[in-house]
Order: C-alpha cells, then structure tokens, then sequence
C-alpha cells in the first residue's frame, strides 16, 4: 500500500520533563488507546509508551476475584487467557450512550456502573503519562466518532457528556473533544508543505468507521479554527468489532453447531447462542447460572451433539474471550494471507480452522456496502467529486484489510494513499490540536 512515517518518534526523557506548560491528546478507542504528549514550544511531540516499549494499550481491563485492584490492556489479555479469576472486559467503548451505561455489571458480585469501569482505564493511562512527564496533566484533547450512536443524536450527546464527567472524574481539568479522522488529518500535516490538497481521512476502528473531507495544508498548522477547511464529516458504528463477528459466524460458528439441526421436528438450532458468543460485548453475560443452564437444556435436544457440545464447552469453561482473540487473529493474518488456519485446541484436542480470505471478504458483504454508502454520502455533501480528491489517509487497524484497501483506490482512483502509522497517528494529532489550544496563542 505504501505511504511514508508521518512523524518520527524519539522517546527522550529530558524532553518530557522540561519545565513550562503541558498538554496531552487521549485516543480512547474500542480496540486500542495511544497518548501523546505536547509542550508548548518546538519540541517533539511524544507518544508515550504505556505498556513496557509499547505505544498502545489494549483496551482491556481485568478484575481480578481476590483483588481490589485492576489490571490493564496486555496484561488483563494475558490473566485472562491464563484463566485466573476473575472478570475481563474489552471493548466497553461501545457502552457510551447505550442503556448499559445506567445498567451496570456485576463485577465480583457487586453491581458497577460502567463510568467507573471506563474511569479506571483512564485513570491508570493517565498516571502512566504524568509518570513519565514527571507531573499532573491537566489539559487534554480527546477523540471521538463522528458518531456514538448511529441515528441518535440524543445519545450521541450523551455519549460525549458521560465520557467527559469520566475524563473529568480522572482528574483532567481542561477537556476538549476533537474527531478522530480529523486529528489524524492534522498529524499528517506537520510533513505537508504549504500546497493545499484536498484530502480524505478513513478511519476504521474497532468500533466505528468515520470520514472527513477536508483542505489540508503546512501553513493551517497553528490555526485555531479549521471549520472553513472541514467539508464534510460521516461515520457509522461498523468497525473491527463487527468484521469479527462476521468472521466468527461464517468460519468459526459452523464448528460449534450453527446451521445444525435441533428437535423431534428437525428445526434449525436457535441462533442467539452464536450471535452472542460472537459479539464481545455480550459474552460476558452468556456467563451467569442461568444463561449456562439453558444453553444446556438446549443442546441436550441438539441433533448434532459432537457439535453443539463444543459450543456449551466454550460457555462453562468461560473461553468466550479467548475463542474471539482466535477470530481476530484470523483476521490480522487474513490482511496478509490468502489464508489462514486458527488454532482451537483449547477447546477440543486437534480442532482447528481453515480459513481463506475470500471466505473473510464474503463474511463482510453488508458491513461494506455500509461503508461504502457513508463515504459517498460524505462525498455528495463535501460537494466535491471523488476525483478531486488528491490524498486517502488511511488509520485505524481496519484499513489494513486488502477488501478495504482495494474499495479505497476504486472510488478515490486519483489520490495518493498515505497509511503509515496506522495506529497511533490520531494520538499524535490530538495532541497537536491540544498544543494549538491550551499552549500557543
């Protein structure tokens, strides 16, 4: 695909801990978090590594049964997939703006809101930063979709009100919201010069998908109000999390009972068990007494029970999250591989499947033709056409998938196609929208 680094990073820690004023930009995604840190003069913005040498954390939290203290992103993954007790979490992103926010969970028997799970994530990316800035940040730039919730602007507006009392509750006193696609524009025009181009910004996350037309240019660094150079914005919440479950019920489902039979009457076995252990966010639930007792009930009934007692395994044993790291992966080696074979002897000795990447690409059907629908739309309002357009920059984990990659070139043929940096440049352009708020002028 090509496209050149947009920044080059250098972790110094002489230039984090100079003295004056600081600010940082907060990438909270469904999948995974970057931050970056700005000071108000030249110096280099940083991305901070907030696992060991990483620069992003997964957006992962584990409570564990016989500990008051959470743990995050990789090492929540790995005590999880160690099977120790307790309770993990991914994805709760998604929560924003939904009815689960005011529901809550019940972590180690206790009911939670979902503001404090969210807090807690914050809260420990925030004091990993000031650890290695050597001091309280108060003034932070946070990404956001275009949309929270699809056709809902009441929720939406929501969405954006709670996850602001989160930031606030983190300890945050000066909090602004930019989009995600546009703080990815403006990361990669810190390498432009001052020839004006006409750009689209894609970004696929895990959650959502969100477009920005805009004008771009060197010389609009340092200006404040970009509102003349924004045409058009458009999102829809499709993303990573959806192209998963695609894949998980067309190859991996099949290998677990869907499309069996069920019943005296041969009907087909009820479907919800597939779907849910196919969404991440409603695994979880799939884990109480009752939930188990009934899938139980059902598979006794199952016409294929060499099947079907693979998927009750799954539910018992609490590998619903282990069995989704397996589809991604899937989809990870997919970007790169015309095919793959995923792993899945932890739940059977042996069993495994065999995926091709036309068999992904078919999965996503629907998803992309959403997709597709919003880009153009995004088009026809920017009022401009597809051919106008002089440069794609591609971010989010998404856009690596060759489907995404070849439909970009097909309805942008003119444009050159920057995707370096795929993960961490809407980090690093918040926190350029941070400097040119709270530190310049």
């Amino acid at each position: 695909m090509g496209g050149s680094r947009l920044f080059t990073i250098k972790l110094s820690m002489k230039t984090l801990k100079m003295q004056g004023s600081i600010a940082c930009g907060i990438d909270f995604g469904t999948s995974n978090t970057t931050v970056a840190i700005a000071h108000g003069n030249d110096d280099q913005i940083i991305l901070v590594p907030l696992e060991e040498e990483h620069l992003t954390i997964p957006s992962t939290i584990f409570f564990p049964a016989e500990s008051p203290t959470a743990v995050f992103g990789r090492k929540a993954i790995n005590a999880h997939v160690a099977q120790d007790e307790g309770r993990f979490m991914r994805s709760f992103k998604r929560v924003l703006g939904t009815s689960l926010m005011k529901e809550g969970t019940h972590i180690s028997g206790r009911k939670t809101k979902f503001e404090h799970i969210i807090g807690h994530f914050i809260e420990d990316i925030k004091s990993k930063s000031e650890s290695l800035a050597d001091r309280e940040i108060q003034n932070v730039v946070a990404g956001r979709p275009v949309h929270f919730v699809d056709g809902n602007d009441q929720a939406d507006k929501e969405a954006e009100s709670q996850l602001e009392a989160i930031f606030a509750s983190a300890g945050f006193k000066n909090i602004r919201f930019q989009y995600e696609p546009i703080a990815a524009a403006f990361a990669h025009e810190l390498t432009m010069g001052d020839t004006e181009r006409l750009a689209v910004v894609m970004d696929i996350g895990g959650g959502t998908s969100d477009f920005t037309i805009m004008r771009l240019s060197g010389r609009y660094i340092n200006k404040l109000d970009r509102q003349q150079d924004i045409l058009a914005n458009a999102g829809i919440r499709i993303g990573g999390n959806d192209f998963d479950r695609a894949l998980s019920l067309k190859c991996f489902m099949p290998l677990l009972g869907l499309g069996s039979l069920w019943g005296a009457k041969g009907l087909g076995f009820p479907i919800t068990p597939f779907f849910d252990l196919s969404e991440l966010s409603k695994i979880q639930y799939m884990y109480t007494q009752k939930y188990k007792r009934d899938l139980k009930e059902l598979v006794s009934q199952s016409n294929d029970k060499a099947l079907t007692h693979r998927l009750l395994s799954i539910v018992e044993e609490e590998q619903g999250h282990t069995l989704m790291a397996a589809v991604e992966e899937a989809k990870i080696q997919l970007s790169s591989s015309e095919q793959t074979t995923a792993d899945l002897s932890f739940i059977e000795a042996d069993l495994q499947a065999d995926i091709e990447r036309t068999q992904f690409e078919d999965s996503l059907y629907g998803n992309i033709e959403s997709i597709q629908k919003t880009i153009n739309d995004c088009i026809t309002v920017a009022g401009v056409k597809a051919d106008d357009v002089a440069l794609v920059i591609l971010t989010g984990g998404g856009t690596a998938i060759p489907l995404i990659q070849k439909i970009t070139r097909r309805i942008f043929p003119q444009a050159e196609i920057s995707d370096g940096n795929r993960l961490s440049s809407v980090g690093f352009g918040l926190a350029c929208d941070a400097r040119r708020y709270y530190l310049e002028g």
